[in-house]
């Protein structure tokens, strides 16, 4: 359970294992961590849970949200003074497929594993910039791969 006065968020990167490309968002010059790569999403509202909180800023942020396939948890940071708490999400989609951007974000891309570009939002690049977390992504496209092919 979350402390009263801690702000809790959640995010997704769409991972396309067909292509092994993942899809990060733009942030818009008038948000904070202005014109940075970083994932979808945003800040709890009542009592969601991260999932909730993540389908609904994924609604608001992209419009047309595609099938997701699964939802791999893949990180969760807290700050040291315990005040804020972000859960990150890896979701499989089967396409790439192009989002309806709101006000928050002005652009969007389709990146290869591992080749991310810049400037990213802290968070999303203490999340994501690290061979730890590349091989942790290898496992997750690897896991998925395979469990599409057993039911083939």
């Amino acid at each position: 359970m979350t402390a009263l006065n801690q702000k809790t968020g959640s995010g997704a990167l769409f991972l396309c294992p067909s292509t092994q490309r993942v899809m990060l968002a733009l942030r818009a010059p008038h948000k904070t961590h202005s014109m940075n790569w970083s994932v979808w999403g945003g800040m709890h509202e009542g009592n969601e849970t991260p999932k909730e909180c993540l389908l609904r800023e994924m609604q608001e942020e992209m419009g047309n949200v595609p099938a997701i396939g699964k939802f791999y948890p893949f990180d969760i940071y807290e700050s040291r003074d315990k005040h804020f708490k972000y859960y990150t999400f890896v979701c499989i989609v089967e396409e790439e497929f192009v989002p309806r951007l709101n006000d928050e974000n002005i652009g969007y891309c389709w990146v290869k594993l591992g080749l991310w570009p810049k400037p990213m939002h802290t968070g999303a690049r203490k999340s994501f910039c690290n061979n730890k977390a590349y091989e942790k992504l290898m496992l997750i496209y690897e896991q998925h791969t395979h469990e599409t092919q057993q039911h083939n």
